[in-house]
């Protein structure tokens, strides 16, 4: 799994499809079945240009592209079929973290007082 997510993390970077670059499209982890046939590749983006569904479908549309890059980086019997899941556990951070500063901020005005 880790090898994967180093190699499709090469891969998305080297992906000339302009959605996938000027999102910045991250692979944050990778999943694989036991028998090796499918993969969940989890994807973060830092846009506000594109959609979560645009980028599903450009990483979609570039399958076959990274599916050949895995094959020729990683020495496996069969190449995964690769399922793309956006990975909301960053957005979830940065909005505990604003609510964590809001905290804080109501916390250090009641001292104030």
């Amino acid at each position: 799994n880790e090898e994967l997510t180093h190699v499709l993390s090469e891969a998305v970077r080297q992906s000339k499809d302009p959605r996938i670059q000027r999102a910045f499209v991250s692979v944050t982890d990778v999943e694989c079945a036991k028998d090796l046939k499918t993969a969940n590749v989890y994807f973060s983006y830092l846009s506000k240009d594109y959609t979560e569904k645009e980028i599903r479908n450009a990483l979609r549309g570039a399958s076959g592209y990274l599916r050949t890059y895995i094959a020729q980086k990683v020495n496996l019997r069969e190449t995964p079929v690769l399922n793309f899941i956006y990975d909301e556990s960053i957005e979830r951070g940065c909005r505990i973290s604003a609510l964590l500063n809001e905290i804080n901020k109501a916390g250090s005005s009641d001292d104030e007082r």
